[in-house]
């Protein structure tokens, strides 16, 4: 009897199911398999990696705290608006800026002594060089002195030696020297000027040399015609340029030409050097000095000298000509740069005129002649 066909159909259905089932089965354990292995392997390395390190959780432990006090500073800034106190806050402030300013004048003082304290040690600085400098410079003189006094020493002994040697001789007589007795000179009289200058004797004719200077002024301005404006008088600078250049030198001195104050032709005189007589000329009757004495009647002159530093001997030994010969004299001491200058007599005046002054008043007393000076001693 053949088996029916729907049986059949029905156990090959179910045959491959169940190869399906099993199938399907197979593939999950294995997926499972996998999967037990891979979270296995997962779990120990994130074991692995993530190990706990206690250094670590302290450090993290000491961060958290750090943001912990942090958030409590906040909590104490951050202050509802509700709960501030404008004048409590206002007061803090201004004891902030109070504080503030305080604090920028500190500042300031502190920055001025600090600069202050830098100038101080710049000084300080300059001041030590210059003292090292000093010492230095003092150490080289104090041996140079030493050297000066060594050599000074030889000399000595050498001078001592020299004087043991020399023989004695009797000392000159003493000069006698008259009580001076100042007095005006007699009236009349005129004055002989004697310059005593490089220790030499330098007698001056100056009556002479004004009227030189006068002729030579007077020539300037009419060879020029320099007097043709009489308004604007005589032109100071065209005067002075060809009175500067006059020369007239004598056998005693060198005369100079110039100009005072724009207006006044003055001339002076500098004694040519090694030129005056010296003193042994005075004694001498055929003297070049002798000869120009000679030429002065002294029943009308007095001598007037004018002594420099350097010539006190030789004034002492002249004064002594002219009172062993009854000749009146005076003296007046002067520095070593001063000069003997003069005017320029005849009414030379430069630039335009001068108003004339006026007349004294009617009953006026006319003024007392002053007191005639001392020019003799």
């Amino acid at each position: 009897m053949k088996p029916s066909r729907g049986n059949d159909e029905d156990d090959g259905g179910l045959d491959s199911l169940l190869d399906t089932m099993t199938n399907v089965v197979g593939i999950l354990v294995l997926v499972l398999i996998v999967t037990q292995m891979s979270v296995a392997e997962v779990v120990t390395r994130i074991t692995t990696e993530n190990k706990v390190d206690e250094e670590s959780v302290a450090e993290l432990n000491q961060q958290l705290e750090i943001e912990r006090t942090e958030l409590r500073d906040l909590e104490k800034i951050l202050v509802n608006p509700i709960d501030i106190d404008e004048e409590k806050l206002r007061q803090e402030l201004q004891l902030n800026k109070d504080l503030l300013a305080r604090k920028k004048e500190l500042l300031a003082e502190k920055k001025k002594e600090k600069n202050e304290f830098a100038i101080k040690i710049q000084k300080d600085e300059e001041l030590a060089k210059k003292n090292q400098k000093m010492v230095a410079d003092n150490e080289a003189k104090r041996k140079e002195l030493e050297t000066l006094i060594s050599n000074s020493l030889e000399k000595k002994a050498t001078l001592a030696a020299q004087l043991d040697k020399t023989p004695r001789v009797k000392a000159p007589a003493d000069i006698k020297i008259s009580i001076p007795n100042p007095r005006p000179a007699p009236p009349g009289s005129k004055q002989l000027m004697i310059i005593c200058s490089g220790n030499r004797i330098y007698p001056v004719d100056i009556e002479a040399f004004r009227k030189d200077a006068e002729l030579k002024a007077k020539t300037i301005v009419n060879r020029f015609n320099l007097n043709r404006d009489p308004a604007k008088g005589i032109d100071p600078e065209k005067f002075t340029q060809q009175y500067e250049k006059l020369k007239n030198p004598t056998d005693y001195f060198d005369v100079e030409y110039y100009v005072q104050g724009n207006r006044w032709p003055r001339f002076r005189l500098i004694p040519r050097e090694n030129r005056g007589a010296i003193g042994k000329e005075l004694v001498n009757p055929r003297s070049r000095l002798r000869r120009w004495f000679n030429g002065v009647d002294f029943t009308k002159y007095y001598a007037r000298f004018y002594v420099l530093p350097d010539s006190f001997d030789v004034y002492v030994l002249a004064r002594r000509f002219f009172s062993n010969n009854k000749i009146l004299a005076g003296w007046d001491p002067q520095t070593e740069n001063w000069t003997l200058t003069s005017h320029v007599p005849g009414g030379i005046e430069l630039g335009p005129p001068r108003p004339k002054p006026p007349p004294p008043p009617p009953g006026s007393k006319p003024p007392a002649k002053p007191k005639p000076p001392n020019l003799i001693d």
